[in-house]
């Protein structure tokens, strides 16, 4: 009994997001005063020059350090980009749900739709929706678990997919996505350590992208429907028979009037050089990608409120036309409860933002991940082996330093050079550097997105004991292992086979 109530303390997210601050700090303090420190070189992401930078663990029990872990808590959590993100997206997708929008929209749809293809679609549109940013995690998931519980279905296996599509595919994309788009800097100058002359397209490796998509999306499916959906136990849902009135025909129609219009304006400001139009655009720059995701846009950034705007007027429309709303004291009363149970999802999130900003101050990370690049280069394998040995580097180095970017940045002038004199390309180099973080992704808790999951999954949590670890990991490792396999097996048969990666671009020179 003993030992069951220690696994039921452990297990609880909070308790283990709290154990893995105290970890972090311990360990900070031993990798300090052994003197853990190491040379690397980088990509400065400003000027594109390789520059040889020295850094060391940080201890976070000095005294200094301690004072900035206090000082900072809140303005680490005020920062961390998710909170204001769920908040906004809560909102519109909230009003949506309480005035009976969503429940009409998607029990209407659902009906007519084969459930192995319900769950393809949801993993396809989760991978594809990941060229704009995190708004997958804050809108498409809370969207996918509510389609599911109004059709019948466990929305945790919703969840699940969701997730595991969003996270897994970041940067596998038809679309040149946001993070893609910030790697080629440091692909570009990682390259011309060996040919000055070098010049990275932006859509050099389309054709592995688009196989990768459809592949992940289907595995991700098989796994849903034959593992996850029988591991878990039946959700109890209240069948109701869709029984569609006048007043509700009335509210749709409104409310599809309104959603429209929204979408074709904000649609109208992304494109440049009309009247009026290029809001959220960079305006500075002359090429259209670098106009969308440039620094001075704010495409990415606004996403999220944009949808959540046209959830929040639709559902409103649709709560007048439907006769949902009649007055304005069900109006406030609507919108405020649009945040109800959102509770324990907002501690959660506090203390993975305190997690993450502790983790990245100590240096453990870059630390881990330097050794490992030095790791590469010390054993000068070359041509599949080396291939091999850098999906396998990645997907370990993801576990402890979660941003692509900087990981790129410290990995480019290793492995691109590397690469290039076994005749793979640097193209190619950035596929197997992508596909390498990809599997790993779904597992690391340093992920600004493995919080997510769980704040979701406690929403929908029947069970009387907390979401844990190990509730998650149990889900999650089929996914983990096939998705692994999966870009194990495609990079190799397209490495052996030669197939063009993008237009002129191949796996080898």
């Amino acid at each position: 009994m003993k030992e069951h109530k220690s696994k039921k303390f452990f297990g609880n997210a909070i308790i283990s997001f709290s154990l893995l601050i105290l970890i972090t700090m311990i360990a900070s303090l031993i990798g300090n005063k052994i003197g853990l420190q190491t040379s690397y070189l980088k990509v400065d992401a400003v000027t594109g020059n390789i520059e040889s930078t020295i850094v060391g663990i940080v201890n976070l029990f000095h005294f200094s350090e301690l004072k900035n872990i206090i000082g900072n808590a809140f303005v680490n959590f005020v920062g961390f980009a998710p909170v204001a993100s769920f908040l906004i997206a809560t909102i519109g997708i909230g009003v949506a749900t309480k005035t009976g929008l969503l429940k009409h929209l998607f029990t209407r749809f659902g009906k007519k739709i084969n459930r192995f293809w319900m769950t393809f679609f949801l993993a396809l549109i989760s991978i594809i929706i990941t060229f704009i940013s995190d708004t997958g995690f804050v809108i498409l998931i809370p969207l996918a678990a509510l389609f599911y519980y109004y059709n019948n279905r466990n929305p945790i296996g919703a969840i699940i997919t969701s997730f595991v599509a969003l996270i897994s595919g970041q940067g596998i994309n038809f679309v040149l996505s946001n993070l893609e788009y910030n790697l080629l800097p440091y692909t570009e100058s990682g390259a011309k350590l060996i040919d000055s002359n070098f010049v990275l397209g932006n859509h050099t490796n389309l054709f592995f992208m688009i196989a990768g998509t459809i592949s992940l999306a289907f595995l991700i499916t098989y796994i849903t429907e034959k593992i996850t959906l029988y591991k878990l136990n039946k959700y109890p849902v209240t069948e109701e028979e869709l029984i569609v009135t006048k007043s509700e025909k009335n509210g749709l129609f409104l409310a599809g009037i309104g959603g429209i219009i929204l979408l074709l304006l904000f649609i109208y400001i992304t494109i440049p050089g009309l009247p009026g139009s290029g809001l959220l655009l960079d305006m500075n720059k002359t090429n259209y990608l670098d106009q969308l995701y440039g620094n001075g846009s704010y495409f990415s950034s606004s996403i999220t409120y944009l949808i959540s705007i046209v959830l929040f007027v639709s559902g409103i429309l649709y709560g007048f036309g439907s006769r949902a709303i009649k007055t304005k004291e069900e109006f406030s009363k609507i919108i405020y409860s649009s945040l109800d149970k959102i509770g324990s999802f907002l501690v959660l999130l506090f203390l993975a933002s305190q997690l993450i900003a502790i983790f990245r101050r100590s240096n453990i990370g870059v630390v881990f991940n330097a050794y490992l690049i030095d790791l590469v280069n010390n054993l000068n394998f070359s041509a599949l082996p080396l291939i091999v040995l850098i999906i396998i580097v990645v997907f370990i180095a993801n576990l402890f330093l979660t941003s692509s970017a900087t990981k790129w940045a410290i990995m480019s002038p290793v492995i691109i050079p590397s690469m290039m004199k076994s005749n793979i390309t640097a193209e190619f180099s950035q596929v197997i550097f992508r596909i390498g973080e990809s599997a790993s992704n779904i597992m690391t808790p340093l992920s600004t997105y493995f919080i997510m999951l769980i704040g979701y999954l406690e929403l929908y949590n029947k069970n009387d004991e907390h979401i844990s670890f190990s509730n998650c990991y149990r889900l999650l490792w089929p996914y983990i292992i096939a998705i692994f396999l999966l870009w194990l097996i495609l990079i190799i048969s397209w490495y052996i086979i030669g197939l063009p990666i993008g237009f002129g671009t191949y796996p080898t020179v």
